[in-house]
């Protein structure tokens, strides 16, 4: 049992999961050519009916059991995927099978046993205005409060400290060319941005580390868009293509 989270972008309204192990084509796989590889169980298809980005929650022959407060329908009907290659990739479908994947990364990718699986879809339906807040609060616990008061002290000296050496190289420019002539006041400003980069490289390291750690944790906080609940099933089995515009189930 295994559970992943990926943030998926597409630009052509699509996104999907796939047997990564699959080889390139000449071109991107689209249209009637992508709907009739989905319905081979060489890709599922989620028809977002918008382009953006998703959050995209996995759970690998483990049931999906959505938080207490969050409403998930499921979408569609269940379908068939092969990954026989043991990896699957998962984002926007254009780069299914594509020989220039534009989308998708190596983080994309998680692993499976090879096998076919049985796969249903669901749509968070959730309507929480206080969602931000609360996840804020929740990526918060992840630092103590010393960390988080020297990550929000860190943030600020950062923004004033690129502030102030972007000011003092104009001024240091403006006033040597005016006294001294255009080299001059080049030379003056590349000193003054080179200390005032030293200074702040010192502090960019802390303030990354503690950055970093907020941002995973806010980014855990947030519940996925759509989650795909995948078991291991006998195949071959039949695929297909998913509408989350299409008929709900409770």
């Amino acid at each position: 049992m295994a559970r992943y989270r990926i943030h998926a972008g597409t630009d052509i309204a699509c996104v999907g999961i796939w047997d990564a192990g699959l080889p390139a084509t000449k071109r991107s796989i689209g249209g009637k050519a992508l709907e009739a590889s989905a319905a081979r169980g060489e890709v599922l298809v989620i028809d977002t009916s918008a382009d953006g980005s998703y959050i995209l929650q996995i759970h690998v022959d483990e049931p999906f059991v959505p938080a207490p407060g969050q409403r998930f329908d499921t979408v569609g009907n269940e379908l068939g995927l092969h990954l026989g290659s043991g990896t699957a990739l998962a984002g926007g479908c254009e780069d299914f099978r594509n020989p220039r994947p534009q989308i998708t990364s190596a983080e994309d990718r998680l692993h499976v046993e090879p096998s076919w699986y049985r796969v249903r879809v669901h749509l968070n339906q959730t309507e929480d205005p206080e969602e931000e807040q609360r996840a804020h609060e929740e990526a918060s616990r992840a630092l103590s409060s010393e960390e988080l008061t020297r990550y929000g002290r860190l943030g600020k000296a950062l923004r004033r400290g690129w502030l102030i050496a972007v000011l003092s190289a104009a001024a240091v420019m403006a006033s040597v060319c005016f006294l001294a002539g255009p080299v001059l006041g080049g030379l003056g400003a590349l000193v003054t941005v080179a200390a005032g980069w030293a200074v702040l490289r010192l502090k960019r390291g802390d303030y990354d580390a503690l950055h970093l750690r907020y941002q995973r944790a806010l980014d855990a906080a947030y519940p996925p868009d759509i989650v795909l609940e995948l078991h291991r099933a006998p195949g071959p089995l039949p695929g297909g293509t998913v509408a989350l515009e299409g008929p709900h189930a409770s």
